[in-house]
Parts: structure tokens; C-alpha cells; sequence
């Protein structure tokens, strides 16, 4: 994945050098200049294939370099659909082309007595074959696709075409985990999207091992819908990375709060004390305290990515 993270890096500061840092011009200048949809082309399968790998991770944690955090959100937020449109045109004509010289060299092997099966065969051969490798999480809906397992599991057992695998009992199995544990496929893969991912600099030594097993756990509480557990954990991290990360001494919270934001000014913009608030409430007053919603959660994990993103590197 390194490579990948270079490489976006490497390719997004040349598309900008080319703009002169001006989003406007990639309005009119690939047209005038067509080695600049071919860096758009590179750039965003670059992008595409690092947000394959980043949301194939079991974690939500990656380290990168320094800039990585500011140069990725700025790719998404302003370039990735403007990129996209002229990347589009240039990825359809290259798989184009791919088709059409598999076919030539189909055509060129039957006219040296190798038959079109016996062709193809050898290609697949020699493609990974891993099952489940098509599947890509950043464009397909995993939970539609996993319903549409159970529908044919539940066609096979209504029709009893395979008795012997599938049974009565599995749907049975399917239908307590739905339906009494209380598994909801979608809002899992909904929430697991929407969980930012949290980077870290390559150039902060101290070991991150707890940091990311605390994050990690609050990213699982709330794709499960564990919203109060999820937040207790937000305000858990951020004692732990303003003690652990940016040297505060140990005290109340308000003070550890008030302390840190007097001396890394940035820190101020984070509106620190309302997760510390809101972690306190859930925890000290459970019973009274009204639903905590998605967003207010996805929120939270953005305080502590940003807080991360901000810790001295010294």
C-alpha cells in the first residue's frame, strides 16, 4: 500500500503543478494539453486502487506520511469528481484496446491450431484466481450482496433441491442472527463507510499499538449501533492521546483539556471540551441521556482523527 500512497502523492502535486494550483484550469486545459488527462487517467486509478486497499483493511488505521491526511481530503472534497470525468474517456478507450488485443491474439492462436477454448483457458490460468477477489468494497454494496446469498439459500431450501446442504436449521441459524441478535447487514456496511479512516505520520516514534486498538474499538461499538459505548470510548482517546501523544500531565480532563488547547492553539478549532462533555454524560448519566445519533458519533471519530493529525511531531 506504501507505493500506492507515494505514488497519489507524486501524481496529485504534479495535476496541481500543472494548474498552477488552479482548480479552475482543469476546466479547459486538458483539451489543450492531452498529456494532462493522461495524469488525470493516472491519478485516478491510483486513487482507486489505494481506496481498495484502505477499505479492504480490518482496521481504520494506516501510517503515512505527514501531508497524506491534507492532500487525500483535499483530493476528495475538490478534485475527485472533476478528475474522474476526464480520467473516464481515457479508461474506457485503454480497456477498449485490451479487449480488442485479447481478441487479435484469440484470433492469431486459432490460426496457429490452438482452439479459442484452449486460449482463454490459458489466460484465466494465469490470473489470480482467489475466490471473492472481484468483489471491491469502495464500489460494490457487500450487503446487498450478501442478502442475495441468503435469498438463493432460502430459494434452494424452499425448492429442496440440496437437502443435504442446506436445511431447515441454517435458515433457521440465518434468522436468529438477523432477527434475535439483532444483525443488520446494511447498517453495518453503512456505518463501516462512514467511519473515517485515522492516519497517522510516519514520523511520530511512540507506539501506537493502544491508541489503535482503542480507535478500532470504537469504530466497531459504532458500526454495530453501540452509539453510548462508542462515544465513551471517543472521550477514553482523547485523555489518552492528549496525556500519551502531546505530554499533558495527568488531572481532571477539564484541565487536561484547557491545558493542551492554551499550548497548541490549532487545538481550540476542535471544539475539544464538547466530546469530553459528551463522554461524560454518557457515562455518569446513562439512564437520562437521550439517543446519541450516527452522526453525532461519525463527529466524534473525526475530533479524534483531526486530533491525531495534529500531534507534534517532536
Amino acid at each position: 500500500m506504501q507505493i500506492y500512497i507515494e505514488k497519489f502523492l507524486v501524481l496529485f502535486n504534479r495535476l496541481k503543478s500543472e494548474l498552477n494550483y488552479s482548480l479552475k484550469n482543469l476546466k479547459w486545459l486538458p483539451s489543450t494539453k492531452p498529456e494532462i488527462a493522461e495524469l488525470c487517467y493516472q491519478l485516478d486509478e491510483t486513487h482507486r486502487q489505494l481506496s481498495r486497499f484502505l477499505a479492504n483493511q480490518p482496521t481504520k488505521f494506516s501510517v503515512v506520511p505527514p501531508i497524506f491526511q491534507k492532500r487525500w481530503d483535499e483530493y476528495i472534497t475538490n478534485y475527485q469528481t472533476k478528475v474522474d470525468e476526464i480520467a473516464r474517456p481515457k479508461r474506457e478507450e485503454y480497456e477498449k484496446e485490451l479487449v480488442e488485443l485479447l481478441q487479435q491474439a484469440a484470433e492469431d492462436a486459432e490460426a496457429k491450431g490452438q482452439s479459442q477454448e484452449e486460449f482463454w483457458q490459458k489466460i484465466t490460468d494465469g490470473l489470480p484466481n482467489a475466490i471473492g477477489m472481484t468483489f471491491n468494497p469502495v464500489e460494490d454494496n457487500a450487503a446487498l450482496l450478501v442478502n442475495e446469498i441468503f435469498d438463493a439459500i432460502h430459494d434452494i431450501v424452499d425448492s429442496d433441491l440440496l437437502p443435504d446442504t442446506f436445511t431447515d436449521k441454517q435458515i433457521g441459524a440465518l434468522n436468529y442472527f438477523e432477527k434475535v441478535i439483532g444483525i443488520n447487514f446494511h447498517d453495518i456496511n453503512r456505518r463501516w463507510g462512514k467511519a473515517p479512516n485515522l492516519f497517522m505520520s510516519e514520523k511520530i516514534k511512540k507506539k501506537t499499538d493502544k491508541l489503535v486498538e482503542m480507535y478500532n474499538e470504537a469504530v466497531k461499538s459504532y458500526i454495530f449501533g453501540l452509539n453510548v459505548s462508542a462515544t465513551a470510548l471517543c472521550r477514553a482517546l482523547l485523555e489518552y492521546i492528549l496525556i500519551n501523544y502531546y505530554g499533558m500531565p495527568k488531572d481532571d480532563l477539564v484541565k487536561v483539556v484547557s491545558l493542551a488547547e492554551n499550548r497548541f492553539k490549532k487545538l481550540k478549532s476542535l471544539n475539544l471540551h464538547k466530546l469530553r462533555k459528551d463522554g461524560n454524560d454518557v457515562m455518569h448519566e446513562y439512564e437520562t441521556k437521550t439517543k446519541i445519533e450516527d452522526a453525532a458519533v461519525v463527529s466524534y471519530l473525526l475530533t479524534i482523527r483531526a486530533l491525531v493529525d495534529l500531534i507534534p511531531e517532536n
